[in-house]
């Protein structure tokens, strides 16, 4: 009796401790989808502990704040401008190029606020040709924050990392085995990218994307030749940062920097979620049509 005693006091001990230590991480945890695995359902094993290693990127990440996507570059020195269709944004000034592509971009706001956020451009459903709204794919960055708590994972491959997103089932490649950005590419939705490890900072570049990507909700453009650099960091358990840079000549008068994104380990599994065009059309007929036709007609 005695004995059975000091083992559930030992078994309680040992949890308390293990949950106090910082590089804790529990996988598997259960979902926040209908049908996704309780933590009962899974193996007693995955629910263990794991060491932080700041190289390992896996976890289930998402950004914690809905307004995170329209602040994705900031000003970082130089002679910026506001531009009056994007109130919260700032850029550098685009070509002439790029500011023709820009008044191409209708995004499809949600709501009214929204509206009022994305600017003049902004379009109810039917008049909108947002990539969203289509089921058309999103490239990146657009596609892991565009749709908010909808997450993204990492995931190590030999000569690669996979980059995961929940929303449109979306399977990036990252190379990893040295090799070099293609010179030329055909353009492509999720683009091509290669990366490296600098200490414990993992950087990505990438280019080729096809030019009717978006690079953020509100319809910011960029060509098939741009340079997207990505540089992530695992700063604890629980957080990931990334910095970016785009080089874009041909749309902007100069590189374009950031503040730096923030994005939180979320304790649920990612589940299917795609986008279907058949859904996405009932949808618009639905519930878009609709509160369009009440917008254009005051009510």
């Amino acid at each position: 009796m005695r004995s059975a005693v000091m083992m559930r006091f030992l078994a309680v001990g040992l949890a308390m401790i293990f949950s106090l230590i910082a590089y804790g991480q529990t996988y598997g945890t259960k979902g926040y989808a209908p049908g996704a695995w309780k933590q009962a359902d899974l193996p007693a094993e995955f629910g263990k502990p794991r060491p932080f290693d700041p190289h390992d990127l896996s976890g289930i990440w998402a950004i914690p704040t809905p307004q995170a996507d329209i602040h994705w570059l900031g000003e970082v020195g130089g002679e910026y401008v506001d531009i009056p269709t994007d109130i919260l944004k700032k850029r550098p000034p685009f070509t002439t190029l790029g500011l023709e592509a820009l008044n191409t971009h209708f995004p499809a706001p949600n709501g009214n606020k929204d509206a009022l956020t994305i600017g003049a451009r902004s379009r109810f459903s039917g008049y909108d040709n947002d990539p969203i709204s289509n089921c058309d794919p999103l490239g990146f960055p657009h596609a892991w924050w565009a749709v908010f708590q909808r997450p993204f994972e990492f995931i190590s491959a030999e000569g690669r990392v996979l980059m995961h997103v929940q929303y449109h089932e979306v399977w990036r490649t990252i190379w990893t085995d040295g090799r070099e950005l293609p010179k030329n590419p055909d353009p492509a939705w999720n683009g091509y990218s290669v990366a490296h490890w600098e200490g414990d900072t993992f950087v990505i570049e990438s280019t080729g994307y096809d030019d009717r990507t978006w690079l953020d909700r509100i319809g910011d453009p960029r060509s098939s030749e741009g340079v997207l650099e990505e540089r992530w960091r695992r700063t604890d358990i629980d957080t990931l940062q990334v910095d970016l840079k785009l080089t874009d000549p041909k749309f902007y008068t100069k590189p374009w920097t950031g503040d730096p994104i923030i994005f939180k380990r979320l304790k649920t599994a990612i589940y299917e979620d795609m986008c279907v065009p058949s859904e996405e059309q009932s949808f618009n007929r639905v519930q878009r049509d609709v509160a369009g036709a009440k917008e254009d007609s005051g009510k």
